[in-house]
């Protein structure tokens, strides 16, 4: 195996089709020049209130209650997205503000400009959305419902479509919401977004800081996180998910309520290339049954729980890096020496509300260069590990500036 070859291949390939249809960027670009042409007719606030109320309400009425096809969800999440950029530019953030970026303690942190794409990201949204509906309904016997969500961005997508959706038809007034971002143009997007859909009500707080600092004056009853690219690697997700944790008992509900990473041997060309040729977009339901059928289960390598989290065992090495210790697995006999170590990742939002591999960008399986199963690499590599069938590895996940997961032959 040439694995230089092999990456080089991957990252070209997998770069240009995703589980974002390439139509929402499309309709962006247009809706640009209407709201342009909008801007230039002076259009009240009050009119681009409304229409972004409205909005909204359609979309999450849909997310709830309806199955619709993927084109229908691309234009209702073309025109959502719509309506939120024209609240995004009343915010009238800084290019400083909008294009910063950092690595951090804790991983990654985004642009606030980046990260108002997120929201296109179809079917992450309609199964947080879905669940965080699920989750409120699941407590609508106490008095107050505390929700958290932290690395909220700029939109906070995952949840304040709902919330929109739940003070319109006046259906919930027991909702308080904590929002936090470490963003300033996150944060000052997000008060003007709060402002323009009327939701300040629900707002308990708003708070631009670390989110290892935070520390709530209540119980967190619900707990909606996603701050994680493919595979749990680059943002601080599980630095987290461990430091709020201790802020929730046996009936609180984290969402996602679980997330599993399993590792396959698969061929790297027909997994990220291949099956995707005739396609403009990766979803589960378009894989290919054949590419299927080359992928080989090696075993799981994480699972992901509130309780899972709270009990995690861990390894300290320094002050910098910390290694929560995953499963063992061991390399299929058969496996031969032409296939790559692939993790593949679902999550459980809540209930049956699931994102399947490719369904998501969290969702897309990541190639672990450093694993050589069967066969030595012409190109060596520091961190490679040399692995052969019968072996045993452990994963640990690295909780460091790069978090992902470190295998070691166990």
């Amino acid at each position: 195996m040439q694995r230089q070859k092999m990456s080089q291949r991957v990252e070209s390939d997998t770069a240009e089709v995703t589980s974002v249809d390439p139509r929402l960027q499309q309709m962006l670009n247009q809706s640009i020049r209407d709201q342009l042409n909008q801007s230039l007719s002076q259009v009240s606030d009050g009119e681009r209130q409304l229409l972004l109320k409205q909005s909204v309400l359609q979309l999450t009425e849909n997310i709830i209650h309806n199955n619709c096809s993927h084109d229908e969800w691309v234009d209702l999440y073309s025109e959502t997205h719509q309506h939120l950029m024209s609240s995004y530019r009343e915010a009238d953030l800084s290019e400083e503000e909008k294009n910063q970026s950092n690595i951090i303690k804790t991983g990654l942190v985004m642009s606030v400009e980046y990260s108002t794409g997120t929201f296109n990201d179809i079917y992450r949204v309609n199964a947080f959305i879905r669940g965080a509906y699920q989750a409120i309904n699941n407590k609508e016997n106490q008095e107050t419902i505390h929700i958290v969500y932290p690395a909220c961005g700029p939109f906070a997508p995952l949840l304040i479509p709902l919330i929109s959706y739940v003070q319109q038809k006046n259906i919930n007034n027991k909702i308080k919401i904590s929002l936090i971002d470490i963003q300033p143009g996150a944060i000052k997007a997000l008060d003007q977004l709060i402002n323009d859909l009327g939701v300040r009500e629900y707002i308990h707080e708003l708070e631009c800081m670390d989110i290892m600092d935070y520390n709530p004056g209540f119980k967190i009853d619900i707990l909606i996180l996603e701050a994680m690219q493919h595979g749990i690697t680059r943002e601080g997700h599980l630095f987290f998910a461990r430091h709020l944790a201790q802020f929730m008992t046996e009936d609180s509900i984290l969402l996602p309520e679980e997330i599993t990473v399993n590792a396959y041997a698969g061929i790297c060309q027909t997994e990220f290339a291949t099956q995707w040729d005739d396609q403009d977009r990766t979803h589960s339901s378009l894989q290919n049954e054949q590419t299927r059928g080359y992928r080989q289960h090696i075993g799981k390598v994480i699972t992901l729980t509130l309780k899972n989290i709270k009990d995690a065992t861990t390894v300290s090495l320094g002050e910098s890096i910390e290694l929560i210790e995953g499963d063992i697995v061991t390399i299929p006999v058969d496996i031969g020496s032409d296939k790559a170590l692939l993790l593949f990742t679902t999550i459980t939002v809540f209930n049956n509300e699931k994102i399947s591999e490719y369904d998501s960008g969290i969702t897309q399986p990541i190639y672990m260069p450093s694993v050589c199963m069967n066969f030595k690499p012409k190109a060596p590599q520091p961190d490679d590990l040399l692995v052969k069938s019968g072996d045993n590895i452990r994963f640990y996940y690295k909780m460091d500036a790069t978090p992902g997961f470190l295998p070691v032959k166990a």
